[in-house]
């Protein structure tokens, strides 16, 4: 019975998330609306819960809001950053390999997808807990403080979470 209704709530989400996003009514968007979040549904059930409650298999949902709020605000700021160093001619591309301390590979996959995502940064290559990521930072920089400074914006959140 838990079963049923925690796939209910989920498609009912998922489906009212798609008709916000879509922001079409015609009898053809609803059907493959519904086709779709029956899928998303059924695929993704055994991922996002279990007997402890709705959570990504090692990451619980209320970290992932406020990682999503937090790298939001990364991007933005680094957007900024990134515009004045480009002006000044003050980066330099670096190669660094960053050695995470954590193990989960949801975790890492996130991490790694963020440090892409934010301006300046491209994660190049990733193995097991090792990225290797290229930078656009100031010449005066060392590899160290860089690798501290990603490792302060996103790792922190899925360390003892």
């Amino acid at each position: 019975m838990v079963n049923i209704m925690t796939n209910y709530k989920l498609f009912i989400t998922l489906f009212i998330f798609w008709i916000l996003l879509t922001f079409d009514f015609s009898y053809l968007n609803i059907v493959a609306g519904i086709i779709a979040c029956f899928v998303v549904t059924k695929l993704s059930y055994k991922i996002l819960y279990t007997d402890k409650g709705f959570v990504f298999k090692t990451i619980k949902i209320s970290i992932l809001i406020k990682y999503f709020f937090k790298l939001i605000f990364e991007i933005y700021k680094s957007s900024f950053s990134y515009i004045m160093r480009i002006i000044k001619k003050d980066c330099e591309p670096r190669i660094v390999e960053i050695q995470l301390d954590i193990t989960d590979p949801l975790a890492i996959t996130i991490i790694s997808n963020s440090i892409t995502l934010t301006p300046g940064t491209l994660t190049m290559d990733v193995n097991d807990n090792r990225l290797t990521v290229l930078s656009l930072q100031p010449c005066n920089i060392d590899d160290k403080a860089i690798e501290a400074e990603i490792k302060n914006k996103f790792e922190k959140f899925f360390i003892d979470d």
